[in-house]
C-alpha cells in the first residue's frame, strides 16, 4: 500500500510526458527543412561525407548531433522504415524522454518534501500546441528539449549530491558540453550552466572538468574549420545569425506569446518560483534554478535580437522550456495556496489544449509560417509542385534518362553545363525538392544554406528571418553553365570574379580534395572565409577583386 501511494504521488510528475507523447503523435509531421538533413544523411551513407552536394563541403545542417542521431537510426532501422518516419519518431522519442527526465529531476529537487510534487511549468509547456508540432517535425527540437532536461537533471543532481565520483563528474561534464553540437546558439545557455556547475562542484582539478566539458565541442570545431573552412555552419551565415533585427524579433515574440496568451503561463510560473524561493532555503538548489532561468532568458534575448525565425514559435521554444523547468511545487494537505496554484495551472493547461491554436497558415510568404500539418504518409507536396521550374521528382526522372545540364530556378529546359556529366538544379527551397531529386543531382541553393557564395553576401532588406540573403543568378550561370556568346555582362563579370581571390580561394577550400595540407590550410583561413563578404552584384566583385583587363 505504501508503495502504491508513493507511485500515486509521483504520477503528476509524468503527466506532461504523457501529454507530449499524445500531442506530438497527433501532430506528427515533417517540416520542409527537415528534408535537408535527410539528403545529407543520404550523402553520408553513400560515402560522400556530411555534405549537401557530393564534392562540395558546405555545412548545411545546424545540429551535428541530430545529424549523427539520424545517421545511426537510418543504419539501424533504414531497412524497415522510411527516412521520414525515422526522423519523426526519433524526434518524438527525444521529446518524450526530455519530459520524463525533467520529471525525474523535479522529483529529486523536492526530495524529502513529503507532499505531492506538481511540475507546474512542464504542464503548462506540454499544453501548448506548437510544442506538439516541434516535438516531431523531423527537426532537432526534441533533442534540444532533451539536452535542456539532461542539463537540469545534472544541475539538480549536483546540487543534491554531497560527494561525487570522478566518473560521474566526467559524465555530467560531457552532457553540459554537448550544447554547441545540439544547436550552436545553445552555447549561451551552456555558459550559464557552467557557472552554476563550477559554483556547485568547486573542483580541485579544473582541467579534468574542462576536458570533460570541451573535448567533444572543441574536436568538432577543429573538424568544422578544417573540413568546411568556416567557424560556423553555413546556416548561421545565411541567416545572419550575428546581425541585429530586433524589431522583427519582437514581432516574432509577440506572435508566439499572443497566440497562446503566454503571459498567463508566465504569471503562474513566476508565482510558483516565488513561493518555492520563500519556502526553500537551499542555496545550492537556488544556484541551479538561477542558472536555468538565466540561460533561458539569454537564449530568448538572442533569438529576439537576431529577428526570430520564419517558423511560428520554433526558436523560442527552448527558452520557454528552460524557464518552465524549475517551476514546480510540493502540495501538502491544507496548503490552500499550493492547491490553488496547482488548480489554476491545470485549468489553464486544459484551456491551452482545447482552445488555443495558431492562426491558419498565411497566404503568401510572411515573417512567420504556421506549421502545415503533413503526415509522413507520402503527402509531402509543399514547394514541390513545379510551378516555377523542375520539381524534385521531375529532376530525378530527367537525370535517370540521361539528361544533363544547368537548370535555372524558373526553367524546365537545361542550358549546356560547364561539366557535361553534371545535372545542376537551382532551387529556392532545398528541402523536399532537393531530397526528391536525389543525391546525384547537384542542387544550388539561392538562399545560401547550402551554397558558399549566397551565404556570404549582404542581406536583402525586408526579407523574413532565415531567408535574408541572395546573390545575382549570374554567379550560378558563371559557375555551372557553359560560356555562350549571349552571356550577359553580369555573367561575364561573375566568371572572371570566380577566378580571382578571395572567391577562387573560398571555392578551392570547399571544392578541392581534402588532403592533410588542405585541412590545415582551411583551419588557418577559416576566420577569413567566415568573415568574407561577397557582393551580390558580380560586376562589383570583379571591380573590387580582379585587376584591370
Amino acid at each position: 500500500m505504501t508503495q502504491f501511494l508513493t507511485r500515486l504521488r509521483a504520477a503528476p510528475l509524468y503527466l506532461p510526458t504523457a501529454m507530449i507523447a499524445v500531442g506530438g503523435w497527433a501532430h506528427r509531421w515533417m517540416d520542409e527543412d527537415a528534408y535537408i538533413n535527410l539528403r545529407i544523411v543520404d550523402q553520408i551513407l553513400a560515402g560522400h561525407g556530411p555534405v549537401f552536394n557530393a564534392g562540395e563541403r558546405v555545412e548545411a545542417a545546424t545540429s551535428p548531433l541530430w545529424l549523427a542521431v539520424l545517421v545511426v537510426a537510418r543504419v539501424l532501422f533504414g531497412p524497415f522504415l522510411r527516412a521520414e518516419w525515422i526522423a519523426v519518431i526519433a524526434s518524438l522519442l527525444a521529446a518524450v524522454a526530455a519530459f520524463a527526465l525533467a520529471g525525474r529531476a523535479t522529483r529529486l529537487m523536492h526530495r524529502g518534501s513529503g507532499g505531492v510534487v506538481v511540475p507546474v511549468g512542464l504542464v503548462l509547456v506540454a499544453g501548448v500546441a506548437v510544442v506538439w508540432d516541434f516535438s516531431t517535425s523531423g527537426l532537432e527540437m526534441g533533442l534540444v528539449f532533451l539536452w535542456l532536461a539532461a542539463s537540469w537533471w545534472v544541475l539538480v543532481s549536483t546540487a543534491r549530491a554531497e560527494t561525487m565520483t570522478d566518473r560521474r563528474r566526467f559524465g555530467f561534464g560531457v552532457v553540459l558540453g554537448l550544447a554547441p553540437l545540439v544547436r550552436p546558439e545553445l552555447t549561451l545557455t551552456m555558459v550559464c550552466f557552467l557557472v552554476a556547475w563550477f559554483a556547485l562542484v568547486r573542483p580541485r582539478r579544473v582541467r579534468f572538468d574542462l576536458a570533460a566539458i570541451f573535448a567533444l565541442p572543441v574536436a568538432y570545431q577543429v573538424f568544422r574549420m578544417g573540413y568546411y573552412a568556416s567557424l560556423v555552419p553555413s546556416t548561421a551565415l545565411a541567416k545572419d545569425a550575428a546581425g541585429l533585427h530586433v524589431g522583427q524579433g519582437w514581432d516574432y515574440a509577440q506572435d508566439f506569446i499572443g497566440t497562446y496568451h503566454l503571459w498567463v503561463s508566465a504569471a503562474l510560473i513566476l508565482a510558483v518560483l516565488a513561493i518555492s524561493q520563500v519556502r526553500r532555503r537551499d542555496r545550492r538548489i537556488a544556484i541551479a534554478v538561477s542558472a536555468m532561468l538565466t540561460g533561458g532568458a539569454l537564449h530568448a534575448a538572442y533569438i529576439v535580437a537576431i529577428g526570430g525565425d520564419y517558423m511560428h514559435g520554433r526558436l523560442l521554444l527552448p527558452a520557454f522550456f528552460a524557464v518552465a523547468l524549475p517551476a514546480s511545487i510540493s502540495i501538502r494537505r491544507a496548503a490552500v495556496v499550493d492547491v490553488g496554484i496547482g488548480a489554476l495551472a491545470a485549468a489553464w493547461a486544459v484551456v491551452s489544449v482545447i482552445i488555443l491554436r495558431p492562426p491558419p497558415p498565411p497566404v503568401g510568404f510572411t515573417v512567420t509560417e504556421v506549421a502545415d500539418w503533413r503526415t509522413v504518409s507520402g503527402a509531402k507536396v509543399i514547394l514541390d509542385d513545379g510551378a516555377f521550374g523542375l520539381n524534385g521528382h521531375e529532376a530525378a526522372a530527367a537525370y535517370a534518362t540521361g539528361v544533363r545540364g544547368y537548370f535555372t530556378v524558373d526553367e524546365k529546359q537545361p542550358r549546356p553545363g560547364k561539366d557535361p556529366t553534371a545535372f545542376v538544379l537551382t532551387l529556392g527551397s532545398i528541402g523536399v525538392p532537393a531530397y526528391d531529386a536525389g543525391r546525384r543531382v547537384w542542387v544550388v541553393d539561392i538562399g545560401g544554406l547550402a551554397e558558399p557564395l549566397a551565404a556570404r553576401t549582404e542581406i536583402v532588406p525586408d526579407r523574413p528571418a532565415g531567408h535574408r540573403k541572395q546573390v545575382d543568378p549570374a554567379w550560378y550561370a558563371a559557375r555551372f553553365a557553359a560560356p555562350t556568346a549571349s552571356d550577359s555582362p553580369a555573367v561575364i563579370a561573375a566568371r572572371r570574379a570566380l577566378g580571382c581571390a578571395p572567391v577562387a580561394d573560398l571555392l578551392s577550400s570547399v571544392d578541392d580534395d581534402l588532403t592533410p595540407g588542405r585541412f590545415l590550410s582551411n583551419i588557418w583561413h577559416s576566420l577569413e572565409y567566415t568573415r568574407l563578404h561577397i557582393p551580390a552584384d558580380p560586376i562589383v566583385a570583379e571591380q573590387r577583386w580582379c585587376s584591370p583587363r
